[in-house]
């Protein structure tokens, strides 16, 4: 009995601890998956609460912002200064904008932020600077004009207007020599610069003057349509910024107004307290009105206007000073319809003396003989030669000899002008060159050769003269003149034969067969012309001498300089290099007559290039280069464009030995 008590017991206990199992693996899921972990990890660490930057300037009117990173989200913001700057508690994102109130003084200011937790930030140190630009106050005003009607801060189409705006320190004082930038940022118009050769720009700084006012020129395109301009003013030092807004007004092309840049007065300075400038260019831009536009001045000689006439608004012309002095002169420029620019919009321009002395021009050395020569030479023998011009004192250096001996210079420095330097220690054959170096600077130089070579070489031929050098009649009375000239010096025979003039001029005889000949030049009409002959000799190396017959000649037509000289062998080293006709760049300028001018070379052929062969306006000129590299004279006819009674002018280059 007792044992089937014990067996029942068992099974009862067993099924107990059976559905006991059930419910423990039904809580495992089943009893697929493996047991919870009861240590969970721990939360990542909470960066720490940072505002950045931790110290900052702010000026009222220019907004700044703080950044705010770590802690925890939302955060709050507190200022020490609620009235110098109030900051908004409740901090929206990570930004904190800081816009301080207007202040008497430099203010400090303590930000701090708090985040969620409670934790406070390190305190931003903040000062609140006196806004150094007053806010708001940047005025624009257009220049009067009745035909563009408006507010004051009305800017017309194709006219220009002002901008100021005053830098102020503690009290409200201007403060002085402050670099203030204006920023052209909305609107078709542009700032004028005070730079010629970029006169309208997007962005100008100046300089505030002595009471801390900072002035900027706008100008508006001519057919610009109505719209807002707003300008923006920036002090350089704090880079605190105001905006200003103007109202830039269309005209209609019969109320446009003219106007020209650059405004007030170009100065330009000469080289020296005794001369003008010359060939200095300015550039001038033109605005508004119909174009085209046509430019003159009252003074149409002093100065050289080109690009004239202007064919679109915008467009430019030039003035280029000619070496004429003048102040104060101005340009009448006139549109289409006959309007020209208002008084007091007149741009003005000077050309004056500088003020350096000018540098005396320096005479050129000479070495006097140029050449000696002797059959036999010995040591005992002495020659002498001697130095004047250029800038004493002068030294003496061999710089060539085949002397089997070599030659003594007494004195060979310290020279005087016009002390004369005795050679001796040279025999023959040999060849002997010294030269001769003043002072100056650059230096000048010149040489005498000593030739010792056994025989004595023929004397140059004396120098080609032809006399007189011209005829020169009075009006009318060309026709039935004879011009005799006489032939001397050189070497005969002689030829004559006309280069430039008349056609018709007849030269009796062309050859001339012994020094002292003559010759004629007949033929002539009253032609408003200069006739011009030349005569060769027949030595080796060629020379020419060129003489004139001068009809009557149309009164302003004249071409400067007349002639200029260069040789045709530049002398050796070490004298510095000197132009010769085939580097030399001649420029001349023609002025009077009836342009355009036509220039050519009077004798057809020569060697050399004339630009440009037609000249367009008076005050213009041409430049001739390339000349053949050989002794002779180069003869340049300027024609103008009379149709009745044509001008001419005759300009030399000569080359020579």
């Amino acid at each position: 009995m007792t044992d089937r008590l014990f067996a029942a017991f068992l099974r009862w206990t067993g099924a107990l601890l059976g559905v006991a199992g059930l419910l423990v693996l039904a809580g495992c899921g089943g009893g697929s998956g493996a047991p919870n972990n009861p240590y969970e990890p721990p939360p990542p660490p909470i960066p720490p609460l940072l505002v950045l930057p931790s110290a900052i300037t702010v000026y009222p009117g220019t907004p700044t912002t703080l950044t705010v990173s770590g802690g925890v989200a939302p955060y709050r913001a507190f200022s020490t200064d609620a009235t110098a700057l109030p900051v908004s508690t409740n901090v929206v994102g990570e930004t904190i904008v800081l816009a301080a109130n207007p202040v008497n003084a430099m203010t400090g200011v303590q930000v701090t932020v708090e985040d969620a937790r409670g934790v406070t930030s390190t305190p931003v140190a903040v000062t609140v600077q006196p806004a150094p630009l007053l806010p708001s106050l940047i005025t624009i005003t257009g220049n009067p004009n009745p035909a563009c009607s408006g507010t004051e801060a009305t800017v017309c189409s194709g006219g220009t207007g002002t901008a100021r705006v005053q830098v102020t320190g503690a009290g409200g004082v201007g403060i002085k020599g402050r670099q203030v930038r204006f920023d052209a940022v909305q609107g078709n118009f542009q700032l004028v610069s005070t730079n010629p050769a970029q006169p309208l720009v997007t962005t100008f700084t100046t300089t505030t003057d002595a009471n801390g006012n900072a002035v900027a020129i706008l100008s508006v395109p001519a057919d610009t349509p109505t719209q807002s301009g707003i300008l923006r003013a920036t002090d350089v030092t704090s880079g605190q910024q105001i905006t200003g807004a103007f109202l830039i007004q269309q005209m209609t092309t019969d109320g446009a107004v003219l106007a020209v840049l650059p405004l007030g007065t170009t100065t330009i300075t000469g080289p020296d307290s005794a001369t003008c400038s010359t060939g200095v260019t300015v550039a001038y831009f033109i605005f508004g009105g119909t174009p085209p536009y046509r430019v003159t001045t009252g003074f149409p000689q002093a100065i050289n206007i080109g690009g004239a006439p202007v064919t679109r608004s915008g467009g430019s012309f030039t003035a280029t000073t000619n070496g004429t002095c003048f102040e104060n002169l101005t340009f009448v420029i006139t549109d289409a319809t006959g309007a020209t620019i208002p008084t007091g919009n007149y741009p003005f321009i000077t050309n004056e003396r500088g003020a350096t002395p000018p540098t005396p021009p320096l005479t050129p050395l000479v070495v006097t003989p140029g050449a000696i020569a002797k059959a036999n030479c010995v040591p005992a023998n002495t020659f002498q030669f001697l130095g004047t011009g250029g800038v004493a004192p002068y030294s003496a250096v061999v710089t060539s000899s085949t002397s089997p001996t070599s030659p003594i210079l007494s004195p060979q420095t310290g020279l005087a002008s016009g002390q004369a330097v005795t050679v001796s220690g040279l025999t023959s054959p040999s060849q002997t060159t010294i030269t001769l170096f003043d002072s100056a600077s650059p230096r000048q130089s010149g040489s005498v050769t000593i030739d010792c070579s056994g025989s004595v070489p023929p004397p140059p031929p004396s120098a080609l003269v032809v006399t007189p050098p011209s005829f020169n009649y009075a009006g009318g009375t060309c026709v039935g003149q004879t011009s005799a000239f006489k032939v001397t010096g050189g070497t005969p025979p002689y030829t004559a034969f006309v280069t430039s003039g008349q056609t018709g001029a007849v030269i009796t005889p062309t050859s001339i067969a012994a020094a002292g000949g003559s010759f004629a030049v007949t033929g002539l009409t009253n032609t408003i012309a200069t006739t011009n002959v030349t005569v060769m000799d027949s030595g080796s190396p060629i020379l020419q001498q060129v003489v004139s017959v001068s009809c009557p000649a149309l009164a302003g037509l004249t071409v400067q300089p007349l002639s200029f000289t260069y040789s045709a062998n530049p002398p050796p080293p070490p004298a510095p290099p000197a132009p010769t006709c085939a580097t030399a760049v001649s420029n001349f300028v023609i002025q009077g007559g009836t342009p355009p001018y036509t220039v050519a070379f009077s004798v057809p052929g020569t060697a050399g290039t004339i630009n440009p062969t037609t000249v367009t306006n008076s005050g213009a000129g041409f430049s001739v280069t390339n000349l053949a590299n050989v002794p002779k004279v180069n003869q340049i006819t300027i024609t103008d464009s009379n149709t009745s009674q044509a001008a001419t002018s005759v300009v030399s280059i000569t080359c020579t030995p």
